[in-house]
């Protein structure tokens, strides 16, 4: 811990280099510091530095998630404005089949990002209020890194689908709309790119049963599925599923290198499972509770929207 100023509001032995000049997040400046001779106390002794950090990692990586999903929100609540007032070739864009199946498109991502994002923080809240299991510990070790990595992604797609939906305004900054994608750019990069991630994946199975409970999961929630409407997102989820268990095992006894090769687009795929699977039980739900169709129609969207990423 240390206090960045002096009591006279002078910097405590820190030199500023630079602001860096960034293409997106303008507004959280980023600096370049050397801290030379800067008093700090200690906060959790001298060893043990990574595992003591790590579950503010944690947290960092779900408020990435998080963002994911704003930005994906905010941008398609734009669109779709937009498509209703927007007149091209004597009718509103909303009334255009192509731009309406653009758009559904874009809302079953936003929707399957945001099942996970939320279901990562609710095993977070339970860890952070002591009330998670073992199993609930080591699923969270998992998903943590596969769900920071898959909604990242999503939001750079969302986003630069969303400028397109307006045309050449979307490429205007005056607009306000390319700050959107400059923005969401970042979220594969910051609190860990892609690539670590889907490494940080690989450990994390290879450290307990984690991938096992995955499964037990997913397969607990395509279980509970009884509309046939929903059957053919099942058999995707189900496919997906086996498909990257069986190809790790694979790969495991092919090498260190052939894991690594194949590594992202096995966490992809777990992560865009796992999504499913939370679509598909939520479209259920709803259709019991609230007799709302729009949820089975994102499943439905997203299981043909390619979920199996693995070759």
């Amino acid at each position: 811990y240390l206090e960045t100023r002096d009591e006279h509001g002078r910097p405590r032995n820190i030199e500023i280099n630079r602001l860096k000049d960034k293409l997106g997040t303008r507004k959280v400046p980023t600096a370049e510091l050397n801290l030379a001779g800067t008093p700090a106390q200690l906060v959790k002794g001298t060893t043990d530095g990574v595992r003591n950090i790590a579950p503010l990692l944690n947290v960092t990586r779900l408020w990435n998630g998080i963002s994911a999903v704003a930005l994906m929100r905010r941008g398609l609540a734009l669109a779709s404005d937009y498509a209703g007032k927007r007149v091209a070739f004597g009718a509103p864009l909303s009334e255009k089949p192509l731009h309406d199946d653009t758009l559904a498109g874009l809302q079953a991502e936003s929707e399957a990002a945001f099942h996970l994002a939320f279901y990562v923080a609710e095993l977070t809240g339970w860890s952070e209020t002591r009330e998670t299991s073992e199993d609930d510990a080591l699923l969270l070790r998992l998903l943590t890194p596969v769900m920071k990595l898959t909604t990242g992604k999503q939001a750079v797609m969302v986003a630069s689908e969303v400028l397109e939906c307006f045309g050449g305004a979307g490429y205007v900054e005056d607009t306000g709309l390319p700050v959107l994608l400059r923005d969401s750019q970042v979220l594969p990069i910051w609190e860990g790119t892609t690539n670590v991630l889907a490494l940080d994946t690989l450990r994390a199975i290879e450290s307990g049963d984690s991938l096992r409970l995955l499964e037990v999961v997913v397969t607990g929630y395509l279980a509970t599925t009884r509309d046939p409407r929903l059957g053919d997102a099942a058999q995707v989820a189900r496919r997906s599923l086996d498909h990257a268990t069986s190809w790790i095992a694979h790969a495991r006894s092919m090498g260190q290198p052939a894991l690594e090769a194949g590594a992202r687009r096995f966490a992809l795929t777990l992560g865009r499972t796992m999504e499913l699977a939370l679509l598909i039980r939520h479209a259920q739900w709803s259709h019991d509770h609230e007799r709302d169709g729009r949820s089975m129609a994102a499943a439905r969207r997203f299981a043909s929207s390619g979920v199996d990423l693995i070759f």
